[in-house]
């Protein structure tokens, strides 16, 4: 990999999850601005995530085919054409359509960053992809706190458009590179066979499912951090939306030397015993975001996900990239973001009812109760191996 590539696939991904941070924060506060419920946000989040499931995986499977970085290109200008449509949205049925079509192309974006790193990281995973990585965690602490502070002072509209420059820029770079694969030339229905192989293989690779089932139950509460969070900060807490933001900004403060410090852990001690670290985070951050009881100290706990996100994803990465041939990455780390998104889908509507029927604290201690048993899934299926 020459550091011309190193640069160009860094700064793009950097500008990926600025894009992405400048909007994740505010999405609930401006549906909920727009009249929308706790309950109705969490169904459309739920909506989203279910009807994203089938376009990651074909996306996933396109990739490994075809130039990846090309694909990669053109979904960052679908983003970047969507995003400013948010601003005509008013009722619930438009939320749904569009952030259906958000989420599916913005969780395929970000999933071909890795596979597309991948294609070029081919010794000491954990820690090659872990510092590649900080460029996401980089450009989501610029995304987060540019989102935050532009929808304080200006509005957003103008959030929606920066986020959207961002997309466009980081869909070009990606675009301009080379290295992809060749289409096979077995025909339609050769290829289809050898994809369904290939699901097939990945599904039944006692390595691959273990990993994805723990994932899924510890996404079955991720909607606590990344949905209601903004809520309970601003409706219980009674923080600014600019303050909510940065529970969002200082979370890759732990990323950055988690993604390179707890990778290149893995190469060593193995990548299990990261991974089931990692997810013992989850009860631990639920647990306290409660606890603490104030909107400074909850932004301090969010410094967790530098296990729960930072350190898992990339060890978790590494974990499938080694687990699986190089001609199904795309198609396993796609599965990787088909459970999470499983579990988010089931865990938005569930915590949404949750808080409006019990409160956020009681939604937070249920969180953590279901986090903690993807620890006794992950070892249980993984000694089948």
């Amino acid at each position: 990999m020459s550091l011309t590539d190193i640069t160009r696939l860094w700064i793009a991904t950097f500008l990926l999850y600025a894009a992405t941070g400048a909007v994740f924060p505010i999405f609930p506060i401006y549906m909920s601005s727009r009249g929308l419920s706790p309950s109705q946000i969490g169904l459309v989040v739920s909506v989203a995530t279910l009807s994203s499931i089938v376009p990651i995986v074909l996306i996933g499977h396109f990739s490994d085919v075809m130039n990846r970085e090309k694909v990669q290109g053109i979904i960052g200008i679908g983003l970047a054409l969507l995003i400013p449509a948010y601003i005509y949205l008013r009722a619930l049925f438009s939320f749904m359509a569009m952030h259906s079509a958000y989420v599916a192309l913005a969780y395929s974006y970000m999933t071909l960053s890795g596979a597309i790193a991948m294609d070029y990281i081919r010794t000491s995973r954990g820690s090659g992809f872990g510092k590649f990585r900080t460029s996401g965690a980089l450009g989501w602490i610029l995304g987060t706190f540019l989102g935050g502070w532009i929808t304080e002072n200006v509005g957003f509209l103008v959030a929606f458009i920066t986020s959207s420059l961002f997309f466009w820029t980081s869909a070009l770079l990606f675009y301009i590179g080379g290295r992809g694969k060749k289409l096979y030339a077995q025909g339609g229905k050769a290829f289809n066979s050898l994809r369904i192989e290939a699901f097939k293989k990945a599904l039944t690779n006692s390595a691959v499912y273990s990993l994805l089932l723990a994932i899924f139950i510890a996404s079955l509460t991720t909607p606590a951090y990344y949905t209601f969070l903004p809520l309970y900060m601003t409706k219980r807490l009674g923080a600014s939306r600019f303050i909510s933001s940065l529970a969002f900004t200082i979370t890759p403060v732990a990323e950055v030397p988690a993604m390179i410090y707890i990778g290149a852990l893995s190469d060593r001690v193995g990548r299990r015993k990261i991974i089931t670290l990692c997810l013992a985070a989850y009860p631990a951050r639920y647990t306290l975001t409660v606890l603490v009881g104030r909107p400074e100290l909850v932004i301090l706990v969010q410094l967790l996900h530098g296990l729960t996100f930072g350190g898992l994803y990339v060890v978790s990465t590494a974990y499938l990239s080694d687990s699986v041939p190089e001609d199904m990455k795309g198609l396993t780390l796609s599965l990787y973001t088909i459970f999470m998104n499983l579990g988010s889908f089931v865990g938005n509507y569930m915590m949404g009812f949750i808080v409006e029927k019990l409160g956020y604290e009681i939604m937070y201690f249920t969180a953590a109760t279901i986090s903690l048993l993807s620890i006794p899934t992950l070892i249980t299926f993984s000694r089948r191996r």
